[in-house]
Protein backbone atom coordinates (compact mmCIF):
# COMPACT_ATOMS: atom_id res chain seq x y z
CA UNK A 1 0.00 0.00 0.00
CA UNK A 2 2.85 2.65 0.83
CA UNK A 3 4.45 2.04 -2.81
CA UNK A 4 0.95 2.15 -4.12
CA UNK A 5 0.76 5.37 -2.03
CA UNK A 6 4.32 6.97 -3.31
CA UNK A 7 3.10 6.07 -6.92
CA UNK A 8 0.20 7.95 -6.73
CA UNK A 9 1.99 11.29 -5.25
CA UNK A 10 5.20 10.80 -8.03
CA UNK A 11 2.65 10.73 -10.40
CA UNK A 12 0.54 13.47 -9.30
CA UNK A 13 3.67 15.90 -8.93
CA UNK A 14 4.54 14.86 -12.44
CA UNK A 15 0.92 15.97 -13.97
CA UNK A 16 2.00 19.56 -14.40
CA UNK A 17 5.17 19.29 -16.24
CA UNK A 18 3.56 16.58 -18.34
CA UNK A 19 0.47 19.03 -19.32
CA UNK A 20 3.34 21.58 -20.32
CA UNK A 21 4.92 19.15 -22.49
CA UNK A 22 1.50 18.44 -23.90
CA UNK A 23 0.95 22.59 -24.36
CA UNK A 24 4.53 23.14 -25.70
CA UNK A 25 3.56 19.90 -28.58
CA UNK A 26 0.66 21.28 -29.43
CA UNK A 27 1.80 24.88 -29.87
CA UNK A 28 4.09 23.75 -32.00
CA UNK A 29 2.16 21.57 -34.02
CA UNK A 30 -0.23 24.54 -34.32
CA UNK A 31 1.98 26.71 -35.78
CA UNK A 32 3.17 24.73 -38.47
CA UNK A 33 -0.51 23.78 -38.87
CA UNK A 34 -0.55 27.59 -39.23
CA UNK A 35 2.25 28.17 -41.70
CA UNK A 36 0.95 25.38 -43.82
CA UNK A 37 -2.76 26.56 -43.63
CA UNK A 38 -1.41 30.09 -44.83
CA UNK A 39 0.52 28.70 -47.48
CA UNK A 40 -2.69 26.29 -48.87
CA UNK A 41 -5.10 29.87 -48.55
CA UNK A 42 -2.29 31.74 -50.28
CA UNK A 43 -2.16 29.41 -53.24
CA UNK A 44 -6.03 30.01 -54.33
CA UNK A 45 -6.70 32.66 -56.72
CA UNK A 46 -8.94 35.48 -54.99
CA UNK A 47 -11.27 34.91 -58.02
CA UNK A 48 -11.79 31.12 -56.89
CA UNK A 49 -12.30 31.66 -53.00
CA UNK A 50 -16.05 31.07 -53.90
CA UNK A 51 -15.53 27.56 -56.05
CA UNK A 52 -17.17 24.14 -54.74
CA UNK A 53 -15.96 21.04 -55.94
CA UNK A 54 -19.57 19.92 -55.94
CA UNK A 55 -22.69 21.80 -54.93
CA UNK A 56 -23.65 20.96 -51.48
CA UNK A 57 -19.88 21.21 -50.33
CA UNK A 58 -18.23 24.34 -48.86
CA UNK A 59 -16.82 26.76 -51.16
CA UNK A 60 -13.00 27.55 -50.78
CA UNK A 61 -13.30 30.04 -48.73
CA UNK A 62 -15.88 28.72 -46.54
CA UNK A 63 -13.43 25.51 -45.62
CA UNK A 64 -10.89 27.87 -44.51
CA UNK A 65 -13.22 29.75 -42.42
CA UNK A 66 -14.62 26.78 -41.05
CA UNK A 67 -11.25 25.55 -40.17
CA UNK A 68 -10.85 28.81 -38.32
CA UNK A 69 -14.01 28.87 -36.35
CA UNK A 70 -13.20 25.41 -35.53
CA UNK A 71 -10.84 26.38 -33.12
CA UNK A 72 -13.59 28.45 -31.21
CA UNK A 73 -15.57 25.25 -30.58
CA UNK A 74 -12.79 22.94 -29.34
CA UNK A 75 -11.45 25.53 -26.74
CA UNK A 76 -14.88 27.11 -25.82
CA UNK A 77 -15.48 23.76 -24.04
CA UNK A 78 -12.17 24.25 -22.35
CA UNK A 79 -12.99 27.21 -20.97
CA UNK A 80 -16.79 26.45 -19.84
CA UNK A 81 -18.18 29.17 -22.73
CA UNK A 82 -20.76 28.66 -25.38
CA UNK A 83 -19.13 28.70 -28.63
CA UNK A 84 -19.54 32.16 -30.50
CA UNK A 85 -17.53 31.95 -33.75
CA UNK A 86 -16.37 35.12 -35.02
CA UNK A 87 -16.68 35.29 -38.79
CA UNK A 88 -14.08 37.10 -41.14
CA UNK A 89 -15.05 40.98 -42.76
CA UNK A 90 -15.63 39.18 -46.37
CA UNK A 91 -14.96 35.91 -47.54
CA UNK A 92 -12.71 37.55 -50.02
CA UNK A 93 -9.44 35.98 -50.29
CA UNK A 94 -7.56 39.04 -48.22
CA UNK A 95 -10.38 39.20 -45.55
CA UNK A 96 -10.08 35.25 -45.11
CA UNK A 97 -6.55 34.76 -44.87
CA UNK A 98 -6.38 37.91 -42.20
CA UNK A 99 -9.12 35.97 -40.57
CA UNK A 100 -7.28 32.86 -40.28
CA UNK A 101 -4.28 34.03 -39.22
CA UNK A 102 -5.97 35.72 -36.44
CA UNK A 103 -8.08 32.70 -35.41
CA UNK A 104 -4.92 30.99 -35.17
CA UNK A 105 -3.10 33.66 -32.91
CA UNK A 106 -6.04 33.37 -30.69
CA UNK A 107 -5.88 29.69 -30.60
CA UNK A 108 -2.23 29.43 -29.69
CA UNK A 109 -2.57 32.19 -26.99
CA UNK A 110 -5.68 30.40 -25.22
CA UNK A 111 -4.12 27.13 -25.42
CA UNK A 112 -0.91 28.87 -23.19
CA UNK A 113 -3.39 30.22 -20.72
CA UNK A 114 -5.01 26.47 -20.46
CA UNK A 115 -4.14 24.81 -17.09
CA UNK A 116 -3.16 21.37 -16.26
CA UNK A 117 -6.65 20.57 -15.06
CA UNK A 118 -8.07 21.76 -17.90
CA UNK A 119 -6.38 19.14 -20.13
CA UNK A 120 -6.96 16.34 -17.92
CA UNK A 121 -10.39 16.84 -17.14
CA UNK A 122 -13.03 15.25 -19.05
CA UNK A 123 -16.03 17.16 -20.46
CA UNK A 124 -19.33 16.53 -21.43
CA UNK A 125 -19.45 16.80 -25.68
CA UNK A 126 -21.71 16.12 -28.74
CA UNK A 127 -19.33 13.72 -29.37
CA UNK A 128 -19.49 12.30 -25.71
CA UNK A 129 -16.97 12.12 -22.86
CA UNK A 130 -13.83 13.83 -23.85
CA UNK A 131 -10.83 14.91 -21.96
CA UNK A 132 -8.90 18.26 -22.72
CA UNK A 133 -6.07 16.59 -24.47
CA UNK A 134 -8.73 14.68 -26.58
CA UNK A 135 -10.43 18.25 -27.38
CA UNK A 136 -6.53 19.45 -28.34
CA UNK A 137 -6.03 16.65 -30.23
CA UNK A 138 -9.19 16.85 -32.01
CA UNK A 139 -8.52 20.61 -33.23
CA UNK A 140 -5.85 19.47 -34.82
CA UNK A 141 -7.27 16.88 -36.46
CA UNK A 142 -10.18 19.25 -37.47
CA UNK A 143 -7.34 21.63 -38.97
CA UNK A 144 -5.97 18.87 -40.80
CA UNK A 145 -9.12 17.15 -42.20
CA UNK A 146 -10.71 20.64 -43.85
CA UNK A 147 -6.97 21.82 -45.13
CA UNK A 148 -6.65 18.71 -46.83
CA UNK A 149 -10.23 19.24 -48.32
CA UNK A 150 -9.22 22.32 -49.29
CA UNK A 151 -6.19 21.08 -51.20
CA UNK A 152 -8.12 18.96 -53.15
CA UNK A 153 -9.94 22.46 -54.54
CA UNK A 154 -6.76 23.49 -55.48
CA UNK A 155 -5.97 20.15 -57.51
CA UNK A 156 -9.01 20.50 -59.10
CA UNK A 157 -8.40 24.06 -60.52
CA UNK A 158 -4.93 22.89 -61.62
CA UNK A 159 -2.82 23.88 -58.78
CA UNK A 160 -0.57 22.22 -57.00
CA UNK A 161 -0.62 22.67 -52.79
CA UNK A 162 1.97 23.99 -51.06
CA UNK A 163 4.58 20.84 -49.79
CA UNK A 164 3.17 18.94 -46.83
CA UNK A 165 4.45 20.33 -43.54
CA UNK A 166 4.82 18.69 -40.25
Amino acid sequence: MRKLIILVALLASAAPGFSQDIKATILKHLKTSQDFTIKVAEAMPDGDYGFKLTAPQMSFSGQMVHLAQGFDYFLSTLYGETPKPPKPTSESKADVIVFVKESYDRAAQRISSLKPEQIAKTYKTDEGSQSGLDMLLGLLDHTTHHRASAEMYLRSKGIAPPEYQF
